[in-house]
Parts: C-alpha cells; structure tokens; sequence
C-alpha cells in the first residue's frame, strides 16, 4: 500500500475507462435512485464527472489488489478485471452516488478586471 500506487491507479487509462463505463451504465440502466437522479442526468451530458467524482474512491477502496498486481508484474492492473472486477467498480460508485446533483463550474463570460 502507498500513495504512489494510488496515484499510479488514478492514472492507469483502462481503470478510467472502466470506472467511466460503470458509472454511464448505472446513469442510464441502473435503479432510479441513480438513473432518474440529478447527478444521472449531469453524469449523461458531462461524462467527466464520472472521473471527478469516482476514481478516487475506487483507487483507495482496492489499493491492496491494484497495489498486489503491481508487485506481481502485471502489465495492465487496471484492465484486468481479475485485480478490481466489474462488481467491484460498481459497489464503489453506487456507494459514492451524489445524493444530489453537484455544481459545476461556470466559464467567466468577461475576464476580470485587474
């Protein structure tokens, strides 16, 4: 376990795309407390916000098994979904859910003044 494992599963591309699948999938098919949620609805117009908000939780959660297949020489922890599963991946997200939906940041229409 170390943070630089979990910074390194926060980064690995395949876990992005997985935890971004997962939380488009449980957006759009899965119980209404999540698809019928505000956050689905933003969730299905902003696809990021499924990194913003749940990459980290996964990372920390299943550090031991990303940091094992680390050690274990494995060229593609964050693909193999015999280090985190799928199920893993959305226990996580569901736990994590937004109750609400979240603010986003708004661009400046005038720069400011100095």
């Amino acid at each position: 376990m170390s943070h630089e494992s979990i910074t390194q599963s926060t980064r690995d591309t395949a876990l992005q795309d997985r935890v971004t699948a997962a939380a488009l999938k449980e957006s759009y098919g899965g119980g209404p407390e999540f698809s019928q949620s505000s956050f689905g609805a933003q969730l299905q117009r902003n696809p990021m916000l499924a990194l913003n908000y749940f990459m980290w939780p996964v990372a920390i959660e299943y550090e031991d098994a990303y940091k094992y297949a680390l050690d274990m020489n494995n060229d593609d922890p964050g693909g193999d979904e015999g280090v985190i599963t799928d199920a893993n991946i959305s226990a996580s997200i569901q736990v994590h859910w937004p109750k609400d939906g979240v603010p986003l940041p708004q661009p400046e229409l005038f720069p400011p003044e100095e």
